[in-house]
């Protein structure tokens, strides 16, 4: 039998071809790229494309998979991870990596060879950023996020996938991005001195880092893999937005629509498969997404 006959159950023969000719961009390798990487090797994807600007370190070693302490010792780049993990799986993939920021030419002109995109970014202004280099080459977009948010009977925790393929995006669909701190997070050093001033808020408590469990991080990756496996296949029309709440737990596909005038969206029409039609969402729960 062959190496992905068990694949092969599902997808057919011809779809297992489909995910290995695919070229997949992951812009993150922390907690949830990872994940990504490692699944997406599993699964058959041959061809990767890794950014990440950051390296291991102590706090990483409860959720990044493959790194071990001598990574930390080491200050190994978290890409070198990635690959490493990669090419055990699959010593025959092909991988080039930048340890670069989304927005750094090095990772622009590596990511116009990508055929899908995944990003793992913590900060929304990086997303939007990610996802707009995305739609200027319609190239579909998974975006990927974890979070615990809230205190006492109102904390919850989980994540959600958003799929930008011209159905709705990350500024059209509601209550993704926090524009509040994408603007926040554009100031330059002297804006946000002044705004720290006028408002009180103490800026390095903004950029401290938050709870990340390594479970939670599969789940919410392990949906956007499978997004990704029907979405090449054709097994099925891929869900655009998916809200995992662990403090319930619970999945739901948001039934929210996106803005029929969204330029970002115009720009990822050419990306959408001849199935990708907007009824695909369907009615579900609502609930607040946790990661924005």
């Amino acid at each position: 039998m062959s190496r992905f006959s068990r694949n092969e159950g599902l997808f057919g023969a011809e779809g297992q071809k489909l995910i290995s000719a695919t070229t997949v961009a992951i812009c993150g390798l922390g907690g949830l790229g990872s994940h990504l990487a490692q699944q997406l090797v599993y699964l058959g994807v041959r061809r990767f494309i890794l950014i990440d600007f950051d390296v291991v370190t102590n706090t990483s070693l409860n959720r990044l998979i493959g790194a071990v302490e001598a990574d930390v010792i080491a200050a190994t780049p978290k890409i070198e991870v990635a690959a490493r993990l990669i090419l055990a799986v699959r010593p025959d993939a092909e991988i080039s990596k930048e340890p670069v920021r989304v927005a750094d030419p090095a990772a622009e002109a590596l990511l116009a060879e990508a055929d899908i995109i995944f990003g793992c970014l913590d900060k929304d202004v990086h997303r939007l950023e990610l996802m707009a280099i995305a739609a200027d080459r319609q190239t579909p977009y998974f975006d990927l996020a974890s979070d615990v948010v809230g205190e006492g009977e109102e904390r919850y925790y989980g994540g959600r996938v958003v799929l930008c393929d011209g159905r709705g995006c990350l500024v059209c669909l509601p209550e993704v991005l926090d524009r509040e701190a994408i603007a926040r997070e554009r100031l330059d050093p002297a804006q946000a001195e002044v705004h720290r001033r006028i408002y009180g808020i103490d800026e390095d408590a903004l950029e401290g880092t938050g709870p990340s469990v390594v479970s939670i991080n599969g789940v919410v990756a392990s949906l956007a893999v499978t997004e990704f496996a029907v979405m090449v296949t054709g097994l099925r029309s891929p869900v655009v937005q998916l809200t995992y709440r662990a403090d319930c737990g619970v999945v739901t596909k948001s039934a929210d629509r996106g803005d029929s005038d969204c330029l970002y969206c115009d720009g990822f029409s050419g990306s959408r498969g001849a199935d990708a039609e907007a009824t695909d969402r369907g009615p579900s729960p609502q609930s607040h997404p946790p990661g924005h």
